[in-house]
């Protein structure tokens, strides 16, 4: 059976490069050039014990200050290089079977150490990578060192794309024969009038034998756990090969996956030699049709679905990239919530867990591609995409590039063809598009090859492609980009400050009204994706600094609404959406005009302040209904009609001074994993219970059994720590969001605010299920043993032991966790010399460093630097010793241990040497 084990805990971690301590002696560079012998960190003597402890997922970037002389594209926050570091045991039940490593997402480039070599190289943010390590692991008390140097001062974007280990990293435990990583696809098709689950198999034989097993595939019903359908038969496999198995399964009574009814199945393959499972692994899959028709648009199951999407990048308040699932799923909640029912990945490959939530809560998803490149290591990433992605039933598009310069030129498109070529081979049942933002018209171009014609902006060229192409699918990739602060309502350049008036879009872009009004008058477009739905950390067109953030979403940075979310949601939703702005704050204002908008999808509208009315008028969506209004402090309604009937309203008033402050959570439980996190908001009221959109102040979020991982507010000229667990107000909003400790079992939540008060709140524990983690370890293991070739009749003199720096013979190196060589037994009176290279560091934990050895046998004598420090014998057994560090001995060190046999079944150092 598999085995998945979490390395997501008990990371250290140091910014920065570390000396690797590597000389240039010729033993130094000989040493240095063998498996295992990298220098430095990858070692597991290496002393981290003042490096910082972090779990998984980690952007280090974002818990840096804001630098003003740092890049507005990366939102002024530094990059910088740094390492990771974990030392871990693997029991010796693992032995023998494949080992493999996964790294969800690295930013940016990766080297990867494991036990002292150098294992891979990986040069992108945004693609999972898998590393087999089976040959190199350790059992029982030898640790395993995986370690990692993450250099992030290189780019992919032009956004803030975060430094670190910013997805999960996993260790699978699996049979040599196993089903292979991404192995799994279902494609579900309707045949007739039956549908079928067309799947295919990939099978591993990482062994050095051919092997028969037997497959038994097994379908689901997510929802209702019943079983569905059941395959099973035998195969052959060859040594060291993959073999593809293909099997259709029927469905009767099928589920189909919608945006509005998304149902799930899975699929388990088992592989089994008897009744013994050898390898175990399922996937989720959904039964839909997509369809996408030049003239009509897109179609779901047969019905026609206007695209109602958002670009998004990955990015949230205060957390940087390194996103839990549970603030993916708020995300993407407050979309759905808007009525968006498509997500564009921009402009990379998104974590897995955003796939997962997009399927869960029937949101389709546009599959972007990072680099437009065809070299191997650029469609390994692309391969790796399909591969992983290809089950999601929300993944209806791929996109291959956004806005290349080669997007209209012959090269662009034969790169294209390559790529296109390349998906299809691992999946045909999806279409391919591209973000085109030039050229979309030239001949030859990369429009000519696509599946789908994506257009960035230039909408004015919508109508000439479908004329030169009118057997050509379009979609509009990318849109808007229109400027808004939330609760601003005055646009103040000097300020950094947009208002919601739907009235200031980009040079390039249009407002959400201007979108959709072209995208909905033309049936052949089949929607659009707006820029964006989130604001994001860099990017602050059209300023720099102090601006570090975007301006371009429907909300902000932390989820916040703007009004042109509401725009959206009158675009989007059938059912009566009424919002009216702005909000109705102007106390000191009395008498001053101030403009009133609809945002609506009524067919009229009437507004009314302090139960008066001003009037109804009809509502055109595209251009909505304005009144010009002198304040006066109250009630601001909008009422919304539908054939003569009010169907809905919304309602300002006039709040007075704030006089508390409540915390709103987006979920009320938590794991008590020290993993998970609760997305807490934290709004300002008055007495009345009315937001208080100037209030400003700080808030610091106690908690009680857990803490503050990240605080943000939303506005984008704000420079605040984002790791604070104190955090102004803007516009009387903030953020916070928080982590419980491991198994505890209450977390209390209180703000703490000058003037005014708050409820505190518990959130409910959830007991976290017991999840496989690899056993950390924490103390230093000194590796790189080597015994004498020959044995010596009579003690050595070690104080005039010959050192000879090009001797690379006398000595062989020798595992000691493995117990003595063969060739020490019957060798009573005899004399072995082992010795090792030693980095003693000043102090660990403060205290001087113990050698601590864990099992010698025979007379022994040990030295450091030639200074005996320690003896010891064991005749019969094997027994352990402590030796103290002398006072004032640090740095690399040559440590010698002088051993006497004193019976014929051997003698040695024969387990682990630790430093404590």
């Amino acid at each position: 059976m598999r085995t998945t084990l979490s390395l997501d805990k008990d990371w250290s971690f140091n910014l920065g490069e570390v000396d690797s301590g590597a000389g240039l002696s010729h033993n130094d560079i000989y040493s240095g050039s063998k498996a295992g012998a990298v220098k430095g960190v990858p070692q597991s003597d290496f002393d981290v014990s003042a490096w910082e402890t972090v779990t998984l997922p980690h952007d280090w970037s974002v818990r840096l200050p804001f630098d003003p002389s740092g890049s507005p594209s990366w939102g002024y926050k530094p990059k910088g290089k740094a390492w990771y570091r974990k030392a871990f045991f693997l029991p010796k039940q693992y032995e023998g079977r494949q080992l493999t490593i996964t790294f969800e997402g690295a930013a940016k480039d990766a080297y990867v150490y494991f036990n002292g070599s150098l294992i891979k190289r990986n040069f992108t943010a945004y693609a999972p990578f898998t590393v087999d390590v089976s040959d190199r692991a350790f059992f029982d008390s030898r640790p395993n060192v995986l370690a990692v140097f993450v250099d992030a001062d290189g780019f992919e974007g032009w956004w803030y794309e975060g430094a670190g280990l910013y997805r999960s990293v996993r260790l699978d435990v699996k049979d040599r024969v196993n089903i292979a990583e991404n192995g799994i696809f279902v494609k579900g098709e309707k045949r007739a009038d039956k549908w079928v689950a067309n799947i295919s198999l990939d099978i591993c034989n990482t062994t050095y034998e051919d092997k028969s097993v037997t497959v038994l595939c097994r379908i689901t019903d997510k929802q209702t756990h019943e079983q569905a359908a059941e395959y099973k038969f035998h195969t052959f496999t060859y040594k060291m090969d993959t073999v593809t198995k293909s099997m259709l399964l029927y469905i009767p009574d099928p589920k189909l996956w919608d945006i509005d009814s998304p149902n799930l199945y899975e699929c388990e393959v088992q592989l089994l030699d008897g009744e013994t499972v050898l390898d175990n692994a399922a996937v989720t899959f959904g039964l839909r049709t997509i369809r996408f028709d030049a003239d009509k648009g897109f179609f779901l199951n047969g019905r026609s679905v206007r695209i109602y999407g958002t670009c998004n990048h990955q990015d949230h308040g205060g957390l940087g990239v390194a996103l839990p699932e549970s603030v993916i799923r708020y995300r993407i909640t407050r979309l759905k919530q808007m009525g968006s029912n498509a997500y564009r990945c921009a402009h990379g490959i998104v974590h897995k867990a955003l796939l997962d939530e997009c399927d869960r809560q029937g949101m389709l998803v546009l599959d972007e591609n990072r680099s437009f490149e065809t070299s191997e290591d650029c469609l390994e990433q692309l391969r790796t995409m399909v591969r992983r992605d290809r089950n999601h039933p929300s993944v209806i598009m791929y996109s291959i590039f956004n806005e290349e310069p080669l997007q209209g030129t012959k090269n662009g498109a034969l790169m294209a063809q390559r790529m296109i070529y390349e998906i299809k081979k691992l999946d045909d049942s999806r279409l391919v598009t591209g973000a085109i933002n030039g050229g979309v018209l030239e001949d030859e171009g990369c429009a000519d090859i696509l599946d789908v014609c994506g257009i960035n902006y230039i909408m004015d060229s919508y109508d000439k492609l479908h004329e030169k192409h009118p057997e050509l699918c379009i979609i509009g990739s990318e849109t808007t980009s229109t400027f808004a602060v939330r609760d601003c309502y005055k646009t103040d350049r000097e300020k950094h400050l947009f208002s919601n008036y739907d009235e200031d879009p980009a040079d390039w872009g249009a407002t959400v009204r201007q979108t959709w009004d072209i995208i909905r008058h033309r049936d052949y477009a089949a929607g659009a994706f707006i820029w964006t739905g989130f604001d994001y950390l860099g990017e602050p067109t059209p300023f720099e600094w102090p601006s570090v953030s975007s301006f371009f979403g429907m909300m902000d940075i932390c989820g916040f609404a703007k009004d042109g979310y509401y725009m959206c949601k009158a675009y989007f939703s059938d059912e009566p959406v009424v919002h009216v702005l702005p909000h109705w704050n102007f106390t000191g204002h009395e008498g001053e005009m101030i403009r009133v908008m609809s945002h609506t999808n009524c067919e009229q509208a009437e507004l009314f302040v302090n139960s008066r009315s001003l009037g109804r008028k009809d509502i055109d969506i595209d251009k909505q209904a304005y009144w010009e209004v002198p304040f006066e402090a109250g009630e601001l309604k909008l009422v919304g009609y539908r054939g003569g009937k009010a169907v809905g309203e919304d309602i300002r008033r006039t709040a007075g001074k704030a006089t508390r402050i409540v915390l709103q959570p987006f979920e009320r439980a938590i794991k008590n994993d020290g993993v998970d996190m609760a997305v807490i908001n934290v709004i300002a009221l008055d007495e009345n219970g009315n937001e208080v959109t100037d209030f400003e102040q700080s808030v610091t979020l106690v908690c009680d059994g857990g803490e503050v991982v990240a605080s943000s507010n939303g506005d984008p000229n704000c420079h605040e720590d984002f790791t604070s667990a104190s955090r102004s107000l803007f516009h009387g909003k903030a953020q916070f969001i928080v982590r419980c400790k491991v198994c505890c079992k209450r977390l209390a939540l209180t703000g703490e605010c000058e003037g005014v008060s708050c409820q505190p709140i518990e959130l409910d524990i959830i007991e976290a299920q017991p999840e496989n983690y690899a056993e950390s370890v924490f103390d230093s293991y000194i590796p790189g043993w080597s015994v004498s070739t020959r044995l010596f009749d009579s003690m050595p003199d070690i104080a005039n032991l010959k050192n000879d720096p090009t001797d690379n013979n006398s000595f062989e190196p020798v595992n000691i966790a493995a117990g003595t060589p063969q060739r020490l037994s019957d060798c009573i009176g005899k004399f072995a010399l082992y010795t090792a290279s030693v980095n003693i560091p000043q102090s660990i934990n403060g205290k001087p460093p113990i050698l601590h050895f864990s099992a010698l046998w025979g007379k022994c004598s040990v030295y450091l630097n030639r200074q005996l420090i320690g003896q010891a014998e064991g005749y019969w057994n094997t027994v352990s010793l402590d030796c103290a560090v002398p006072e004032g001995v640090s740095g690399r060190c040559e440590l010698i241990v002088c051993v006497e046999s004193t019976t014929k079944y051997g003698f040695g150092v024969c387990g682990s040497v630790m430093m404590r």
